[in-house]
């Protein structure tokens, strides 16, 4: 990295795709951060959010073998599950190809010898899993059609699914702004349906299913 783009980040916009708008890397000092409508996709802040609650939310025994990562992103959650547990198999699945270039590009998650990244629908690909069997050990939800989360993400139906078929589902909300109610929206349908933890930083909240 040169010194230039040490104290004056360079900015490299990317094409809007169906699913995300104005779409940029803000490179600088330290890990790029990847934004798409103005929500922060990838980066120290993401990094700083999973690992609380990976921390917060899971035994400090748990060795996950097998994990499911619902939005890649820019790789960020993935680069650090794989540094957490390095002997687990790790499936990302991502809905925007371009942020699988991205990710694969300036976030490195092609170092990850244990990560499978599928192109694919989350929705789609956790309903096509077959029903009351534990296929995973742990599951990460991050999923954004550019700063919103799909209504089809949200159901108790889906959320049941994931229950179903993993021993640990952690959740990624954001937790201000225009997001604030729909987040104390959810944890008030998801209170009537399921017993959960959560941990929160300033922007962000982690709800783990128990």
């Amino acid at each position: 990295m040169s010194l230039f783009n040490l104290f004056i980040p360079q900015i490299i916009q990317f094409p809007d795709t169906k699913y995300n708008k104005n779409i940029k890397l803000i490179c600088g000092a330290g890990e790029p951060t990847l934004v798409a409508d103005d929500l922060i996709e990838s980066g120290y802040l993401l990094t700083h959010i999973w690992k609380k609650g990976l921390k917060n939310l899971l035994p400090k025994d748990f060795l996950p073998q097998k994990i499911l990562i619902l939005g890649l992103g820019g790789g960020s959650n993935t680069n650090l599950v794989s540094h957490l547990y390095p002997n687990s198999s790790i499936t990302a699945i991502e809905i925007d190809s371009q942020m699988v270039d991205i990710a694969q590009k300036y976030f490195r998650v092609t170092k990850n010898k244990n990560l499978k990244i599928v192109t694919a629908d989350a929705e789609k690909f956790v309903n096509d899993l077959p029903a009351g069997r534990q296929v995973y050990d742990l599951i990460l939800v991050d999923c954004f059609i550019g700063k919103y989360i799909p209504e089809s993400l949200q159901t108790m139906a889906f959320i049941r699914k994931l229950s179903q078929i993993s021993r640990y589902t952690l959740i990624n909300r954001i937790w201000y702004n225009e997001h604030h109610l729909e987040t104390v929206f959810f944890l008030k349908e998801l209170s009537k349906h399921f017993f959960y933890l959560k941990t929160q930083t300033r922007t962000n909240i982690v709800v783990s299913l128990i």
